[in-house]
């Protein structure tokens, strides 16, 4: 009977959810199907049937598992039987091995209720499995009259009461919870992902940082003049100060090698592709990283078009996770929200990651005279396996060069 498995879509994916089963349990499927929809690394992707048959669920819907577990099963269909003979019932419709309602009729059983979570106590109520079913008679009905017999009973009795004397030295009633005190949340599959990857980063990588200033007058000067005339092959779209720097910096890794290398345990790797990796924002509050591919080799109006594609899937979390993975250098941008200066952790199998400021007038000497420019300010985190200081300064002086006379960044 074949199997389901779990897919295992990038290297550094160690666990995934199921999101949703596209199929209900029992229904009939066939090979390229869509049955179960599966979040991965910070993506959520559709997984197809392998084969034709019955699909019979083992894993329900919200679960975490390993790479390679089986959370289906796809059987034959046999005289038009949902499971074939031989096959139990799915996982997620086994019956559990509480006997509340398996005994024999009159049976005595003890029904427990469940710690909800709410905060409800669990309790044991030991009640007479009868005719009625397991169940019947585990709380006797009261009526609203006996409810206010013994309610005057009770008020009755504590009149007649001598008051308990009080013993100064014993602790007073426990004080009224805080309203304001803090509340634990769980973190999502996506932020236990991205609090691993931190502190793998953090702690595994002995990263130094080196920032330098671009004066981004004639940058944006380009910038206008394609809004103003539209740029070629973008679809109407402007490329964004985002572009630029993602271009500027495959432009600048042709030249800088060291920079698109990564440690790892057998030696550095040099990689040979230019895939620029562009931190986003998701709309959930998470983060991704999307790869644009062929960075150097794409104009900068296609790549911008490519880079609003991808970004705009990756807000919504509509994003593979093949569309993340493979970045050989990454960029991350918070200057559109008025940050002027920070650095950015290096991710996993790269060296190096840009952050990039906020663009600031600011008067800077021109010709012995202050001059009102758009100044911005990048920072630049190596890995120092790999990486040197006079490496990463040649780099930043490159992208600099590039932004600064920006002629090569239009084609």
């Amino acid at each position: 009977m074949p199997e389901v498995l779990m897919p295992r879509l990038s290297d550094a994916t160690t666990e995934a959810t199921i999101v949703a089963w596209l199929v209900p349990d029992g229904s009939s499927v066939r090979i390229g199907d869509e049955v179960v929809e599966i979040e991965f690394d910070k993506a959520t992707t559709a997984w197809p049937a392998d084969a034709d048959g019955v699909l019979s669920i083992a894993v329900p819907a919200g679960r975490t598992v390993c790479p390679g577990t089986a959370i289906a099963r796809i059987g034959a269909v046999d005289g038009g039987a949902a499971i074939p003979a031989g096959e139990g019932p799915s996982a997620v419709d086994s019956p559990s091995d509480d006997p509340v309602g398996g005994g024999a009729a009159g049976t005595p059983v003890e029904a427990r209720t469940s710690v909800s979570s709410a905060g409800a106590t669990s309790s044991d109520v030991p009640v007479e499995a009868g005719p009625a079913g397991p169940l019947a008679g585990v709380v006797p009905a009261v009526s609203p009259a006996e409810e206010a017999s013994a309610d005057t009973a009770v008020a009755a009795a504590s009149a007649s009461t001598t008051a308990p004397v009080v013993d100064p030295t014993a602790p007073g009633p426990a004080a009224p919870l805080d309203a304001e005190a803090p509340t634990l949340r769980t973190p999502s599959r996506i932020e236990r992902l991205v609090s691993d990857r931190m502190v793998q980063s953090r702690t595994e990588i002995p990263e130094f940082t080196v920032s330098v200033e671009i004066d981004m007058g004639a940058a944006l000067a380009m910038r206008g003049d394609l809004k103003a005339v539209g740029a070629p092959g973008g679809g109407g779209r402007t490329p964004s100060v985002n572009d630029l720097f993602v271009k500027a910096c495959a432009l600048a890794l042709i030249d800088h090698p060291r920079i698109r290398s990564a440690w790892t345990d057998d030696g550095v790797l040099q990689h040979e592709r230019i895939d620029v990796g562009v931190a986003v924002a998701t709309d959930d509050g998470g983060l991704v990283v999307p790869v644009v591919r062929g960075a150097d080799r794409s104009g900068l109006a296609a790549l911008a078009a490519q880079t609003r594609e991808l970004t705009g899937r990756a807000r919504k979390g509509r994003i593979t996770p093949a569309e993340m993975s493979g970045a050989t250098f990454s960029i991350s941008n918070l200057g559109a929200m008025g940050v002027s200066h920070f650095t950015a952790i290096i991710g996993p199998r790269q060296g190096a990651i840009l952050a990039v400021g906020a663009t600031i007038d600011r008067f800077v000497p021109v010709g012995g005279e202050p001059v009102l420019r758009p100044i911005c300010t990048v920072t630049l985190s190596s890995d120092h396996r790999v990486i040197y200081g006079a490496h990463a300064a040649a780099f930043l002086e490159r992208l600099r060069t590039i932004l600064e006379h920006p002629g090569a960044l239009a084609f």
